[in-house]
């Protein structure tokens, strides 16, 4: 299904926003409000819904939900594998595609609103290749496909479900990418290369690899063609490489001496040695209970759990214990000032002002405070001329255009200024 769609691109008319007209939002039941937004998180749901497994992914138009599915499921992966969802970007909020093959050092996806002069809000539906360890890689979701998956994660060799190959064109056993044995078919009325390939057993991937005349449109055949089929190797397991090593979770330097190193290193979707050494100093002060394990590079609820402790310790409310660590807190933490964190000191829960409400509460037609809220933290901090009425409580395109002129502000661009308040954007706006 995904290979079928390689070459449609969105039509976006002089003057409208970046992302075009698609018309896979409105065929994908509970994203129809999607279109016109980035659109490369609903083409991976039509993709899967199309081709019979949508429960196998999430149904959903953000990537940074499509992450959280995953890993709430316990099914993310620092490697790739067959079918797997990439995710990119911080957090792996940005982009998103499905990966038909990888070797050792590239992956090869098919992706949607891409294109080679904007990834992530590109208008077309391309096959891409990316190196594996670039650091625009954030990740991949692996869905529980009934056969098993295969995947380069060499932690998962050997466990039910899992099938450990170094490089892949398809499922193990199943790639024929390594037989010389081939057998020719004749196509026949009706069939297309997608339908060949399943009948064989094998990835379209690999039949178009032994297939190289085929490129631009795999399904265009005629009756009478002729196609090379690999035949389907063994169970010989292939030569085991190198394990890949640990992909660096430091793709920016390291401050080089114990003043604060930014906002931008703590957060969601933060991977650096500043969340680790954050960690490392709450241990100290008495934040162990809130690591089950840890600390460590990635920020997780258990980092802003234990910072927003430490920040009532010293008395301080409201914005000012928020959990992302400032300036202030950094000092007070880096050179022992203010009081440690007691054993009853607890964190307000999820449902307190100061929490971010969740992606979901800002989208058109919705209604609620946290709307609201958000409107007159813009107004107060510069951003009023937005409105020419309110702020008020239903999300509207004035509303949009104010967050995206904030998230402009703080020097982001592409999908991280799309206009929609993520967890970092709330939590700067009610500072």
């Amino acid at each position: 299904m995904a290979a079928g769609e390689v070459g449609y691109q969105a039509q976006r008319a002089p003057g409208e926003r970046p992302s075009g007209h698609q018309r896979y939002s409105g065929e994908v039941p509970g994203l129809e409000w999607s279109n016109y937004q980035p659109w490369c998180a609903t083409w991976v749901s039509w993709v899967a819904m199309k081709a019979g497994v949508a429960s196998l992914y999430p149904r959903t138009a953000s990537c940074s939900n499509a992450v959280d599915w995953f890993q709430s499921r316990g099914r993310w992966s620092a490697y790739p594998a067959i079918g797997a969802q990439v995710l990119y970007g911080p957090g792996g909020g940005t982009h998103t595609g499905i990966v038909y093959a990888y070797d050792e050092t590239t992956i090869y996806t098919y992706e949607g609103n891409t294109s080679t002069e904007n990834d992530a809000n590109g208008n077309k539906v391309m096959r891409r290749s990316r190196r594996r360890r670039d650091s625009y890689v954030y990740g991949y979701g692996l869905p529980v496909f009934d056969g098993g998956i295969t995947t380069a994660d060499p932690a998962l060799k050997g466990r039910a479900g899992f099938a450990y190959q170094a490089s892949a064109s398809g499922p193990a056993g199943n790639s024929g990418s390594n037989s010389g044995s081939t057998r020719t078919v004749t196509v026949r009325a009706g069939q297309t290369l997608t339908a060949i390939a399943a009948a064989a057993g094998i990835s379209l991937a690999a039949l178009l690899a032994a297939n190289p005349g085929v490129k631009d449109h795999p399904d265009q055949i005629r009756p009478g063609d002729t196609v090379t089929v690999p035949a389907v190797p063994g169970d010989q397991e292939p030569a085991q490489s190198n394990p890949e090593p640990a992909p660096n979770p430091d793709p920016i330097p390291p401050p080089a001496t114990n003043s604060f190193p930014g906002v931008d290193r703590f957060g969601p979707g933060a991977n650096n040695v500043s969340v680790t050494k954050l960690g490392q100093l709450l241990v100290q002060r008495g934040g162990a209970r809130f690591y089950s394990e840890g600390p460590g590079p990635r920020w997780g609820e258990a980092d802003r759990r234990a910072v927003q402790a430490f920040q009532l310790a010293q008395g301080w409310s409201g914005s000012s214990a928020d959990g992302i660590p400032g300036p202030q807190t950094w000092d007070y933490l880096i050179n022992g000032k203010g009081q440690n964190i007691s054993s009853t000191t607890s964190t307000p829960t999820a449902s307190t002002s100061s929490s971010f409400p969740g992606r979901q509460a800002f989208r058109p037609g919705v209604s609620n405070p946290s709307v609201t809220a958000v409107g007159k933290q813009l107004v107060r901090k510069g951003y009023g001329r937005y409105y020419a009425v309110g702020p008020g409580p239903r999300w509207t395109e004035a509303d949009r255009r104010a967050v995206q002129a904030f998230q402009r502000a703080q020097g982001w661009s592409g999908s991280n200024a799309d206009g929609y308040p993520g967890p970092v954007t709330w939590s700067r706006l009610m500072r």
